[in-house]
């Protein structure tokens, strides 16, 4: 008989600034200066101006207090003046080619990506990996092509092992200050037929059978009818550190190729297989999802040896429209949820699985997780604080009852300072989700299959109102990071 204990693991917490009655620090001293205001009127003006100043202090104070989907008053409506604005500006609209205003009629990427370059250098071991720029921030991203391994005839021992070097490789990126994000995407898209046709093609010799050739074929044209297959990969972005990698994206590509055989290694202990992905590869699936007519096109020619001769300054749509709730891009319609809420109570291994396993009703489904992780002394400083502000929320509860969600939170934080103290590393992570669909598809339906499948996963998540543009970029994984590339202050967060 086994002994074995189901494992579980915990979904996280996010930490809170707790201040009286519940209130953040900001709203709590929002209000304390309001008050403050509102008595030295009253003695001074008297009481009629002292009621006014209170309604004006009121409706400071109340967008901060009222929080609509984790966002507060002040947020919304700072995302709703950049939308108008943008609109004003004809931000909304791109038109890219030769008719385009664009300089030399190229098909630049739209949006975050616009100002951004690919390279392409060499690992110290051979393998050549492409390499993403965003010189305004300083940033280089890396991305790795995956194999995962799945959990099928798998003993459960090895599964758990794999969580555990998972857990750990996230924790030892953490511990490089270089390291801001590690973005981990199941894509899915239709299957074409012709990567199979041109594995056959490849696999058939010229003087072969006739009946053998027609028979290779026909399985090939079968077998890829109304399938969808599984990408997955990898993003690492790093931020320069020094002068000369600021300057010269060489220094960068440098320092990154002596460190991606030991990253790969590290991944692999996670049942994960990777290998980094040329510039070539990275270009062809950013064209792919910006302009899904042209996925035929490119998988015919991944086996030409010339390549698809698509380079990075063609890579994007010939248009672009961002409206309010979605976008639309070169005949498609792609719509982008973000992760309001992390999953509640334990959860196993398995949670996200019917998430990102390949669904015929949604061929073209992106899942993007994206880890931040903390440096050392970022994590030691967050879980301290989150530790008082859990006690702060606990000895401030109302009637001196103490509730067992103010309790638990205590515990969860006290273990996390524990954890923390012995090595482990503290990570912040979000979900995107995007789903691209022709033009005229029926979108209600496609949207309460996706919330269905998010509440399968124990998810909460809303529409990327005002931002699809940014959000759908970020959940490709290529060096886009929302809340790094953002432009709400925290403040106003409360």
């Amino acid at each position: 008989m086994s002994d074995y204990r189901e494992r579980t693991y915990s979904a996280g917490s996010r930490p809170r600034s707790e201040g009286l009655f519940g209130l953040s620090w900001v709203a709590m001293l929002t209000a304390g200066a309001v008050i403050i205001v509102v008595v030295l009127t009253q003695a001074v003006f008297g009481l009629r101006a002292a009621a006014i100043t209170l309604a004006v202090g009121v409706m400071i104070t109340a967008p901060l207090v009222i929080q609509i989907g984790g966002r507060t008053g002040y947020v919304r409506a700072l995302l709703l003046w950049q939308w108008w604005r943008g609109g004003r500006r004809g931000e909304h609209f791109y038109r890219s080619g030769s008719f385009s205003a664009i300089p030399g009629g190229a098909a630049r990427l739209p949006g975050l990506l616009a100002p951004t370059r690919l390279y392409e250098s060499r690992t110290v071991d051979g393998h050549r990996f492409g390499m993403i720029h965003l010189p305004r921030f300083d940033e280089y991203t890396v991305v790795l092509r995956a194999w995962p391994q799945g959990g099928e005839a798998v003993d459960q021992d090895l599964i758990d092992q794999w969580v555990a070097a998972w857990g750990s490789f996230l924790a030892s990126l953490g511990s490089a200050p270089d390291v801001k994000a590690i973005v981990a995407v199941v894509d899915t898209v239709p299957e074409t037929g012709n990567r199979l046709l041109a594995e056959v093609a490849t696999l058939t010799r010229p003087d072969a059978p006739d009946l053998a050739a027609q028979v290779m074929g026909e399985l090939a044209d079968q077998l890829a009818t109304e399938r969808v297959q599984l990408d997955a990969r990898i993003a690492i972005t790093f931020e320069a550190t020094t002068p000369e990698r600021r300057k010269i994206p060489a220094e960068q590509a440098l320092e990154i190729g002596r460190r991606l055989p030991g990253i790969l290694a590290a991944v692999a202990e996670a049942g994960v297989r990777t290998t980094p992905m040329t510039a070539a590869q990275i270009t062809s699936f950013v064209r792919r999802a910006y302009d899904p007519a042209a996925q035929p096109d490119l998988e015919a020619a991944a086996t030409d040896p010339a390549g698809h001769c698509v380079d990075w300054s063609m890579a994007g749509p010939a248009d672009e429209r961002q409206c309010y709730d979605r976008l639309e891009h070169a005949g498609a319609v792609s719509i982008t949820w973000e992760m309001t809420r992390a999953p509640a109570g334990v959860v196993d291994e398995r949670v996200l699985e019917r998430l990102l396993a390949p669904n015929p009703d949604l061929p073209r489904k992106r899942v993007a997780v994206v880890y931040r992780p903390h440096s050392a002394a970022e994590a030691t400083h967050i879980v301290d604080s989150d530790y008082r502000n859990a006690r702060v929320a606990e000895q401030n509860t109302r009637g001196g009852l103490v509730s067992a969600g103010a309790g638990i939170r205590v515990a969860t934080a006290e273990q996390a300072r524990q954890e923390q103290a012995r090595g482990h590393g503290l990570t912040r992570y979000g979900i995107l989700i995007t789903l691209t669909t022709p033009r005229g598809d029926d979108l209600p339906r496609l949207d309460a299959l996706v919330h269905d499948l998010s509440t399968q996963a124990r998810l909460s998540i809303r529409r990327c109102h005002a931002y699809q543009s940014a959000a759908f970029a970020a959940g490709l994984g290529v060096g886009v990071i929302l809340p790094e590339h953002a432009t709400t202050p925290e403040t106003l967060e409360g």
